[in-house]
């Protein structure tokens, strides 16, 4: 989305004169998000920064947009020093860079009550805050429930096909406090047993990568007899899970629901890609008003352009600024969210028949193994380490030996 020059000018004019009004009352009122209608370029500053009253929920990422082949696309910007400030005690969290976003340590996290604000400063100088929030107070889940349904979502195929995809439809149920306003955000992890760990293409996984094998000439022929267009897939050296997210923004008022039992509120899917059985654990974020509206910006922005993946990014700005260049478009937000988790076993083995359908949509990996006599390098290798990223860890979920009985 382009804009002209006298557009530009007029919303930077407008743009430093509500930082200045909200400077002169002390940043006690909320900004609300923007979607500024300006041309896209390079070296915009993306900033996502989250936390939270659970550990291991809080991070920052901070992004750049690039122009690649013609497209625009954000990179992570490495070297970052990144802080959490406490305003209440005047107390600095340093984080730590972890491929490519930033987090503070494993048992970090907030009280409600308390008030937080983000300071980025990048390798080059540039510094970036926030506008400090104030945790709300922590709503609890009572509890999760997974219905199957015959279509949660559909992909379409190679061959343009529309195809449904079955799977269950998580909802949750929580009690809304009567006494005050509160902004809900619903976010799920979905954990699931993996039997592969490592795949390389055209080549095999040897001393902590994949090798890419370099065959003489007169071994050429076997390379293309054993490896062309070929993926070795190895297992897991110990029990590992693969880690999803929903990828939908949910988020929810309580205008018309002050102080009711909420029941059944529907915050995602699970589709049916294997018949292994699935752990979810829910995050509910009681988040600010200022948070909620983002939030509701970047919904209705992402659904109206399909994707977040669009070539243009959506470009929102939310409580962050640049204090030496109040001109300067700062994308994203720091929230400032109270927690509360419940999780939930789900077994899939009466499904078995229906999986064919979908996966042959999806795809599942499978072991593909190296083979005795095959021209590879000794030793023959048939096991990967199970990875810590976001989206696998060799750490069992925490309740699912309560219901497993693999």
């Amino acid at each position: 989305m382009y804009f002209k020059v006298i557009l530009k000018i007029i919303f930077l004019r407008l743009f430093r004169l509500v930082f200045i009004v909200l400077s002169l009352i002390l940043f006690q009122k909320c900004i609300d998000p923007v979607t500024p209608e300006f041309e896209f370029s390079e070296e915009l500053v993306f900033i996502d920064g989250f936390i939270t009253t659970q550990t291991k929920g809080s991070y920052v990422s901070v992004r750049k947009s690039k122009l690649e082949y013609g497209l625009y696309v954000t990179t992570p910007i490495l070297g970052c020093e990144v802080s959490f400030i406490n305003k209440n005690q005047n107390k600095i969290i340093s984080l730590n860079e972890i491929e490519g976003v930033y987090l503070p340590d494993n048992n970090f996290k907030i009280n409600p009550g308390e008030k937080w604000e983000l300071n980025v400063v990048l390798p080059n100088g540039e510094n970036y805050n926030s506008i400090p929030e104030i945790a709300p107070s922590i709503v609890n889940v009572n509890s999760v429930n997974a219905i199957f349904n015959d279509k949660v979502t559909s992909v379409i195929s190679l061959s343009g096909v529309e195809r449904d995809i079955s799977g269950h439809k998580i909802f949750v149920d929580f009690d809304d406090p009567i006494d005050e306003e509160n902004y809900y955000l619903h976010r799920f992890k979905v954990y699931e047993k993996t039997v592969t760990c490592k795949t390389c293409t055209d080549g095999v996984y040897r001393n902590g990568e994949c090798l890419v094998l370099d065959f003489p000439p007169y071994q050429r022929f076997q390379r293309a007899y054993y490896l062309a267009n070929r993926d070795f897939t190895y297992g897991c050296e110990v029990p590992c899970w693969n880690i999803n997210y929903n990828d939908e923004t949910k988020i929810f008022s309580d205008e018309f629901t002050n102080g009711l039992n909420v029941k059944l509120y529907e915050i995602g899917n699970v589709p049916l890609i294997s018949d292994n059985p699935f752990f979810v654990t829910v995050q509910q974020f009681n988040i600010t008003q200022s948070a909620f509206n983002y939030y509701k910006t970047l919904k209705d922005v992402s659904e109206n352009t399909s994707s977040l993946n669009a070539p243009l990014p959506t470009a929102l700005i939310g409580n962050l600024f640049n204090p030496n260049n109040i001109e300067e478009f700062v994308l994203g937000r720091f929230t400032v969210a109270s927690e509360s988790n419940s999780s939930l076993f789900q077994n899939r083995k009466d499904l078995r028949d229906k999986v064919t359908n979908n996966a042959s949509a999806y795809g599942i990996k499978k072991i593909d193994p190296e083979i005795y006599g095959m021209p590879l390098p000794e030793p023959l290798t048939y096991f990967a380490p199970c990875e810590e990223t976001r989206f696998r860890t060799a750490i069992e979920p925490q309740g699912w030996s309560n219901f497993s009985q693999d």
